[in-house]
């Protein structure tokens, strides 16, 4: 098996940077986790969903937007007949779902080494954001535990908001580099720490 490695090895450094209220976010990448998409074709997303209930523990989620936490599972609607499961690191889930999920039903698809999973958190994180993404980000609509597929400044990402003051930004591998560049820079005004 081929060994993955940090998309963002040659720009992440420790420190960070003071800005006019010292350094009020911390901007790291997120490590020790798996992604594996399923899907199945419109006919057979009820089969899908019986199919892998045993091996989630739980019914596949029926709305986009919200995430459903099954202890160190995330289980994400993605669109119509998509899903994303996050694991953590040592469960190799994808196996699993391929011994269940026929062709004939869908497909499972490993995504992990595809995405680098870019952490921001502290008080102005969601302003830092609002200035590069189409979304509501207020507390009271993008809510923890909420996720969007969107576009970051042309840039496709997956943000997910992952405690009160923090957003998991789940991003191409080939636009890591851009994007923790563009945060970087977007948390400059505030300061920051690199983690």
């Amino acid at each position: 098996m081929l060994e993955r490695s940090s998309a963002l090895k040659g720009v992440r450094q420790s420190g960070g940077r003071d800005g006019s209220g010292g350094r009020s976010l911390r901007i790291s990448e997120a490590t020790g986790w798996r992604l594996v998409q399923i899907a199945a074709f419109p006919l057979t997303a009820m089969t899908l969903a019986r199919a892998t209930r045993p091996l989630l523990g739980a019914d596949l989620p029926v709305a986009v937007g919200a995430a459903i936490v099954l202890g160190a599972r995330l289980l994400l609607k993605i669109g119509p007949e998509h899903f994303w499961i996050i694991t953590r690191d040592g469960e190799d889930l994808a196996e699993a779902l391929q011994s269940v999920v026929s062709p004939a039903i869908g497909s499972v698809t490993p995504l992990t080494h595809s995405r680098t999973c870019i952490r921001i958190e502290g008080p102005p994180s969601r302003e830092v954001l609002a200035s590069g993404v189409a979304l509501d980000l207020h507390p009271d609509v993008f809510r923890p535990g909420f996720f969007a597929l969107t576009g970051l400044h042309h840039t496709p990402v997956m943000i997910y908001r992952s405690g009160g003051l923090q957003y998991d930004l789940y991003v191409l591998r080939t636009f890591a580099v851009w994007t923790w560049e563009w945060l970087i820079d977007a948390a400059r005004p505030f300061g920051y720490e690199i983690s």
